[in-house]
């Protein structure tokens, strides 16, 4: 061991040498990218943007850095339909919606109410899906003016886990201001 209580430059040497020591191993960590993968239904991408795609081949992306406001909630819609609606605002003009909705009463305890609804459903499916394969999707149906917002786009999902899955993937780019891209999966 070196007497470093004689000569104080040693000491402030050897003091500085054991703190690079210990920082070097951080900085090359901090470098290499991540091995992890991903969650599941998103990717790495372009680092200044948040983006959505469809499996319609729809697509929407926004540069996080220009989000203003990003929200869900949800409404009852013309007493017949529970919306659950997740809203991007950023500094341009246009306003991203995308949403889930399912008929009022679905999860109702009520037999006749729920029986109502099952058949109802059924029926559709099976017209939709006379009529063609995959028609039965919920679609974005708008009744100009009415239903239609200025300088909105707006997207519908199949699944309220698939809203909630990409919600968790803009509040995760907007929080970490990292660009991710969220991949609707499944139907």
């Amino acid at each position: 061991m070196l007497d470093t209580t004689t000569n104080p430059m040693k000491a402030a040497f050897l003091a500085i040498l054991s703190l690079a020591l210990t920082l070097i191993p951080q900085q090359i960590s901090a470098q290499v990218p991540s091995t992890t993968p991903p969650a599941s239904g998103e990717q790495e991408s372009n680092p200044a943007f948040w983006q959505a795609k469809f499996n319609n081949g729809g697509h929407y992306l926004a540069k996080i850095g220009n989000i203003s406001s990003a929200s869900r909630h949800e409404y009852i819609a013309n007493a017949a339909a529970r919306v659950v609606e997740v809203t991007i605002a950023a500094s341009g003009a246009v306003v991203a919606r995308f949403y889930y909705l399912e008929p009022v009463g679905k999860d109702s305890s009520i037999a006749p109410v729920v029986n109502t609804i099952n058949k109802v459903q059924s029926l559709a499916q099976k017209t939709a899906n006379n009529i063609s394969p995959g028609a039965a999707d919920i679609k974005v149906v708008k009744d100009y003016p009415n239903t239609t917002h200025a300088h909105t786009v707006e997207y519908a999902l199949q699944s309220e886990a698939a809203l909630d899955s990409l919600f968790q993937s803009l509040l995760k780019a907007i929080d970490l201001n990292r660009g991710r891209t969220w991949l609707e999966t499944g139907k």
